[in-house]
Formats: structure tokens, sequence, C-alpha cells
């Protein structure tokens, strides 16, 4: 786990030196050991590393071929480096690390381009074929590697992280309204958009490649993998509960590959405990296991995991905390970038804190919810989109009434008041989503935003028009939700501790069984994840894991009414924030007092405003004059096929 950055300058002309030291240096956070520096031409590569196989100097990054023609940065890991490098020293290849790293570089001479889809793990890495004045940039299936680039007439700029981008001298601090607008509707910034204008994210699953004596230079973009739902309604759930045990044990083992101390996260929910039997499977002695819990027994589940530390025989480390939000904010908005509107991202945030004082890997159970139907809102909006879509008014009442049985309920009926019925808006109420969240931005931020959210999950549901809704639901799921914020929270918050989080189910062989899985083996009456369940009962008592889903969250409410109140006092009382050039004042002082005084609950958009303002501090941004700015609109969509782009 590291950090990349890169410069790609005209033809004929040198990088500059200076500025992408300042950009590698910047991500010293993702890669404390080891720091370099490569300018050829006009291409110039940053690293920062954290040493985690190979410790020795040799294995520095950026790492070349045998005689320095190919040169590859690499955040993240090969999982099957060393089955890559029996079969290239067969062919003849010469390694001179025992680093997974070396494996791409010696790839790319054997393969090329497809060198990516034989790589089995998490990455954002960059090739560089001197030779062939080529340079090839790819990003990993799910997208747990972050990898973001700005173009422009001055050249293509890469990093791992925005503040990386942020240190060139000449980037612009313009907003992109539209993504401004999506944080407030959804609570992150989601698909190849980013807070600022000029700097947008590389897509899961995507490659891109550039040719450095092109005049102008130009981009291809090109889709290497997706996940695409093929339910095999020929096998029964047995045979592919036995398939899955058999996946994610090896999942496991090859995660536990490291030359530094590892342990694992562990809540004592179905995901992390069956992680953690797995790796008690496969060790020597007894794993270190790792949680956190609130003093708050409403959200503290530290028991739990103390009770299936026990029981699996793990050395186990737990802290219970009053998560000091109000202190926290601050650095969490440092440490994000960009306005990230997941309170989970507190808990989180100190999880990891906690286990890198004792390993430097961790595994967790990242991933369980989305491949194997977890959300409570799967059962909850497949259940409603059957009975909204009786072209009957008995049958819309009874997917009105029905929705209240379900968690996320209230944004479901609220759908359906309205007339929601295409799946695709079921869907993103049952997330969250919320129009009323919108009244509070002033009207060219949500003029800015539009429709565009909705309109793309809306071709992602049309794209798998011939799944069932529940296999569309978690494909979009897959595409949208976890890389823009789950896999986002979860990276930043280890990354900002040199902490590497590794997620065997989110294992592209695990992945590629689960998307044959029919949905009626995960989902049951009354419980989810039906196939992990009876894998994890096989391990652990099934008392010490069926009780109802919590995630992992934070009493939102309460501390809006406590420990935020004073944060949100002030700030509503300074007329002169910058976050009121993007939100309405007065609506945001209505609705706080009509939470505070328990008249209703307003968490969320009021959570996000204290977000979008301590970001706004962290930057120094000024927003005056900020709305007369024009929207830039989002790259062309990324098929099957590449596309090219010229630079401006």
């Amino acid at each position: 786990m590291c950090g990349i950055a890169g410069l790609i300058v005209r033809p004929g002309e040198r990088p500059d030196e200076a500025v992408l030291s300042a950009m590698t240096e910047s991500l010293r956070h993702r890669g404390p050991d080891a720091g370099g520096v490569l300018i050829e031409g006009n291409l110039g590569l940053g690293h920062r590393r954290l040493a985690i196989i190979d410790l020795s100097r040799s294995a520095d990054q950026p790492l070349g071929n045998e005689d320095g023609t190919v040169q590859v940065i690499l955040n993240g890991e090969i999982y099957n480096f060393q089955a890559l490098r029996a079969e290239l020293e067969a062919r003849g290849h010469r390694f001179r690390t025992q680093s997974d790293t070396e494996a791409i570089a010696h790839g790319w001479e054997e393969w090329g381009p497809a060198v990516v889809g034989r790589l089995r793990g998490m990455f954002a890495f960059v090739v560089a074929d001197l030779a062939r004045r080529r340079v090839f940039l790819a990003r990993d299936r799910l997208g747990k590697k972050p990898f973001y680039y700005r173009a422009t007439a001055e050249g293509f700029t890469f990093a791992s992280e925005i503040k990386a981008l942020r240190r060139l001298p000449e980037i612009s601090s313009d907003l992109d309204l539209a993504a401004l607008g999506e944080f407030f509707a959804f609570g992150n910034v989601a698909g190849e958009r980013s807070i600022w204008r000029e700097v947008r994210r590389l897509p899961p699953g995507c490659c891109l490649s550039l040719d450095l004596d092109g005049s102008p230079l130009r981009f291809a973009v090109e889709r290497y993998w997706r996940f695409e739902p093929d339910p095999d309604p020929r096998l029964d759930a047995g045979a592919f509960a036995e398939e899955l045990d058999a996946r994610l044990s090896e999942a496991v083992r090859l995660r536990m590959i490291a030359d530094v101390p590892l342990g694992a996260f562990l809540s004592g929910g179905i995901d992390s405990s069956l992680i953690v039997a797995y790796m008690a499977r496969h060790a020597t002695e007894a794993v270190s296991t790792f949680a956190i819990g609130f003093t708050d027994p409403r959200w503290n589940e530290a028991p739990y995991a103390r009770a299936v530390a026990d029981h699996l025989g793990t050395s186990h480390h737990e802290e219970i905390v009053e998560a000091d939000a109000v202190a926290l904010l601050p650095e969490l908005a440092a440490v994000y970038d960009e306005p990230f509107g997941d309170p989970s991202s507190i808990p989180t945030f100190l999880l990891c804190k906690t286990t890198r004082q004792h390993v430097t890997v961790a595994l967790s159970g990242d991933g369980g919810d989305e491949l194997f139907f977890g959300y409570d809102r799967y059962r909850a909006s497949g259940k409603l989109a059957q009975l909204s879509r009786l072209a009957t008014p008995a049958g819309r009442a009874a997917a009105r009434g029905a929705a209240h049985l379900f968690p996320p309920g209230a944004y479901l009926r609220r759908a359906l008041d309205r007339g929601s019925r295409s799946g695709s808006e079921l869907y993103l109420h049952a997330l969250g989503f919320s129009s009323d969240h919108l009244e509070m931005l002033r009207p060219a931020v949500r003029e800015a935003l539009g429709s565009a959210r909705e309109q793309k999950i809306a071709r992602d549901f049309q794209d798998r028009a011939g799944l069932a809704y529940l296999d569309r639901c978690r494909a979009v799921d897959l595409d949208n939700y976890l890389p823009d914020q789950v896999l986002v929270k979860v990276d930043r918050a280890s990354m900002r501790h040199a902490l590497e989080v590794r997620c065997p189910l989110l294992d592209q062989e695990v992945a590629e069984l689960a998307a044959r899985v029919p949905s009626q083996f995960q989902i049951g009456r009354r419980e989810q994840k039906l196939l992990l369940r009876q894998l994890a009962y096989r391990h652990v008592p099934r008392q010490l894991l069926d009780r109802p889903k919590r995630g992992f969250g934070v009493p939102l409410a309460r501390w809006l009414k406590t420990d935020l109140a004073p944060q949100l006092e002030r700030l509503i009382a300074d007329s002169s924030h910058p976050v009121w050039g993007l939100v309405d004042r007065f609506e945001a002082g209505h609705r706080f007092e009509i939470h505070r005084t328990g008249r209703g609950d307003d968490s969320y958009p009021l959570w996000r405003t204290l977000v979008c303002a301590r970001w706004l501090e962290a930057v120094g941004l000024d927003t005056s004059g900020l709305m007369a700015r024009e929207v830039v609109p989002l790259p062309s969509r990324i098929l099957g096929a590449s596309h090219q782009r010229a630079l401006p």
C-alpha cells in the first residue's frame, strides 16, 4: 500500500522536479518507509512506499525490469504475484527482488496491456514503457485503490489523492458545483467527478493509455472488467456454498502473505467473523483482532466482537471510546480531500488508528453486504418493487402500507407517495436519497446538480434490464455505492495511519462466483446473506451471530443535539462563513431548531452542512462569486470500447 504521483508534459519539455517531489511528499502518510522520483524525458514518476512485501531497499519504487526500459509504480498489492513470478521465470524473465510490483514490470514485457487481466489484487499502478514511449495506467476491478488525474493544455497529471494534484502551482480552485450538489444529495462525490472542476477520477475496472510523443497528447480510457451478474439456476445452494468456502479460504490465505505484522478488524458480525475464522485456519499462531466500541450501549458492538474473539481464540484488542466528533471533524476534512458525508468515517478512522499501533496490515469484511445482498434495503425495495408494479390502486396502497415494515421504509414510503415506481427510483430512495435534502441548497447549486446522478443510476439499471430487480440493485451498488463511499472511507482512514486494509470478500474470484448465485439463495423471508451465514455457522455458534443488523455507525441524531450542537450554533450565527454561499443559512437554522427540539430528524442535511463548512475551512476556499461559474460536463461514458480524448 503506497502513494503514487506523476507528471507528463508536452514532448520536448521536462517535468518540474520540485513540483513532482512536492506532490510525492504530500502522500508520505500513505508510504512513510521510502520515497522515489524518476524523470525520463517528458515523464516524471513519484512514489511513497509502505513496505509490506520484501522490506529491502531494492524493492523501492519506481521499480524496473532487467534493463530499466520498463518502470512501474504501484499503490496496492498483487496477491498472486508468486504464481505470476513462477510463470514469468519459466519464460526466461530474471527477477532481482521478492516484490509483487516486479511481477507487473515483467508481466508488461510478456503480455503488454493484457497484464492487468492477470492481476489478482487491489491496485492503482502505472507502467512506463520507455522504449516504446508509452504510459499505461490501471485501477483495480472494484475500486479499492484510488486514482485521480488532471488533463489540461500543460499536460497530464495523476496521483493517489487529490491533495497531491493540489500541489500544482497552476491548478484552478474552481469547484464543480454539480459534484458539490451530489455531496449534499448523497453524502459523497461519485463516478468520474471530483469536487474540483479540473480533477477527474479513473473509474474502477478501467485502464488508461497515453503516447508520450503525441502532439497533442491524447489518452484513451477503456474498461477491462465489470461485475456482470449471471445467475446459474442449475446449481443448488449447497454446491454454491462449497465452492464459496474454497474460494474464500484461498482469498484469505493469499491476503495473509506479508513480511510485517498482520491482523483483522472484528465487529462480531457475519463478514468479519468469517474472515477471522479463515485466518485462524491458516495461521500458525493466534490471530490479532481489533475492535472499538462506544460508551453508549445502543451503538456498542464491542461485546459481540469480544465473544467471537473468545470463541476463535484470537489475541483481541479492544478500545472503548466516545468518539470526539468535534475534535475529529477538521482532521477528517483534510484526510478526505473532498466533503465526505458518511458519519461512519469517525469510527473507521478511530479503528484504523488503534489497529496501526499493533500491526501494519489488517483484513476486513468489506464487500460482503454488496456482493451477498446484506443490506436490509435489498429485501425492502425488492418487495415494494413487486407490489408497486401492480397497476391497481390496491397494489400501490399495499406497497405504501408495507414500507413501514422495513428499516429504510420512511424513504421508500415517501418515494411511493410521490409516484416513484421505477426500479432505479426505489433503489435511490432505499439508499437514503431524498430531494428534501436539497431544499437547503442555494438555487445555483441545485440547478448545477440537476438530475445527473439519478439519470446515471437509471442508465445503470437499464444496462442490466434483463436481470431480476435485486440483481440490478446489487450491480448498481458495486458500480457506485461500494467504490464511491465504502471503499473511499476505508482507504483514506487507513492510509492516514499507514495501515494497509485487505478485503478477501472483494477478491475477483469470489466476486465472479457471487455473480452466479441467484438472489433467492441469498435472501430469505427474515434474513439476508444466507450463503455467508451458512459458512459462518460452521465456525462460530449462531447465537453469537444472529442479531439485528447494525451498521458501523454513530449516534448522529443525538450528537447533533449535544456534542455537535455548539458547532452548528456558531456556524449558523456566522453569516460571513463561506458555506452560506452554497447553503441557505435561514433554512439550515430552521431545520436545526426543528431537529434539536425533537420535532423532526434532519441529521443528514445538517451533518453534511457542517462537514462542508469544515472542508471549506481546511482548503481555505472563498465562495464569493462562485455562483456565476460555468458547470463542466462529465466526460463521455465509459462502455466496453475505448475512446480518445485530446488534451485542451
